[in-house]
């Protein structure tokens, strides 16, 4: 047996532990570029920062030009703003598109500017050679996982792709996990967020490159999600729920950062070339679909998967497999993950493009290869 398992530096997990921001980030930085959420400006979340880093001395400079998912132009707007106040450290706060934008620019930063060029398949294999600044991740929803894991999904509205920038050395120096962060999320957000992460447990918990560790890490976080996504997501003041969810988000980021993932994250990333829409919900839509398509090839495959979210065994082989699809099924209609397409206006043409532009590294971890066409067909079965 052999493998490699890449972790943060240091990971504080701690409800109210944005109110302690200065005295845990000491020693990082004294210019910091902040990313951080237009939202978390106005609910005064950057004001109890700013307020902290003032107190100590520490300068900083905010970005809040994040909106939607992760762009190109995000990344280098905010990288030459850095550069400008001479920053030495980035403290990203908010979803996985503030952390990932927070992240590539750490990397940017200190390699050179655009960032495009770092991006695998449409970059020109540009590589991080000299250290990043370093970074401190404060994801606000329990759902990307990107404030443990050693890339940064970067894509560009205009040119239509999206693509990730990886290397070992992104991988954050410091993460600071606040459950009561994330309590003022909207339920859609929740719900999004929610089976983003479970997409990622679910992932690299199947993937043919999946170690005995990754495994352990995403069949726990399966646990926990299968427990409070619902939970959280019917009453977002549950503070056990999001605290639940937080470390189910952080598990998976932390397994599939190290194992992979599979073809629901493939087919996610081809439906956001071409459609708006945000990351988990095309994941969480393609989910149960490529679970069937996984089983059909082995039946047994989520066996215990079925078991942790029962919370008993099953009789049969199999049975745990089947449980465990239908529970995915019910948990997205539940909290209002579409089961196809159709809301999208996807007409066949695309259905078909979609299917050719799926293949990146996350379908080569899939346990079930199949070709673009079959992919194809796929998309076409849900518009």
């Amino acid at each position: 047996m052999e493998f490699t398992l890449i972790a943060p530096s240091k990971t504080i997990f701690k409800a109210g532990a944005v109110e302690e921001i200065d005295k845990l980030v000491a020693g990082y930085g004294r210019r910091f570029l902040i990313v951080i959420d237009p939202v978390f400006e106005k609910n005064g979340t950057l004001a109890i920062v700013t307020a902290a880093f003032d107190k100590c001395g520490i300068a900083y400079t905010p970005y809040l030009g994040v909106v939607g998912e992760p762009d190109i132009s995000y990344v280098d707007e905010c990288s030459l703003q850095a550069q400008e106040f001479k920053c030495d450290a980035v403290l990203a706060i908010g979803g996985g598109s503030c952390v990932d934008v927070g992240k590539a620019a750490a990397g940017v930063i200190t390699n050179g500017l655009p960032v495009k060029d770092y991006l695998e398949y449409v970059g020109t294999g540009r590589k991080v050679e000299k250290p990043p600044l370093p970074l401190i991740a404060v994801p606000t929803t329990a759902g990307t996982g990107a404030e443990v894991t050693k890339l940064a999904v970067i894509g560009s509205k205009k040119e239509k792709f999206k693509r990730s920038m990886r290397d070992d050395q992104l991988e954050a120096k410091l993460v600071i996990i606040d459950p009561k962060l994330c309590v003022s999320a909207p339920p859609k957000v929740t719900a999004i967020a929610g089976i983003d992460a479970m997409t990622h447990l679910m992932e690299a918990y199947a993937t043919w490159k999946a170690t005995p560790m990754t495994k352990a890490l995403a069949l726990a976080g399966l646990e926990l999600a299968g427990k409070y996504l619902r939970r959280a997501y019917d009453d977002g003041s549950d503070l056990e729920a999001r605290e639940g969810m937080c470390m189910a988000s952080y598990l998976g980021g932390f397994a599939f950062s190290n194992s992979g993932l599979g073809a629901a994250h493939g087919l996610g990333m081809a439906i956001n070339v071409y459609y708006p829409v945000p990351h988990g919900l095309g994941v969480g839509i393609t989910l149960p679909y490529v679970m069937e398509i996984n089983a059909n090839d082995n039946p047994m495959l989520y066996d215990e998967v079925g078991k942790v979210f029962a919370g008993k065994s099953f009789d049969k082989p199999g049975e745990g497999t089947t449980f465990a699809i239908d529970f995915i099924k019910k948990l997205n209609a539940h909290i209002g993950i579409p089961a196809d397409l159709k809301e999208l206006g996807t007409d066949k043409e695309t259905a078909v493009l979609m299917g050719e532009k799926c293949f990146g590294t996350s379908m080569t971890g899939n346990p079930v290869q199949l070709d673009a066409k079959a992919w194809g067909e796929l998309f076409l079965k849900l518009i």
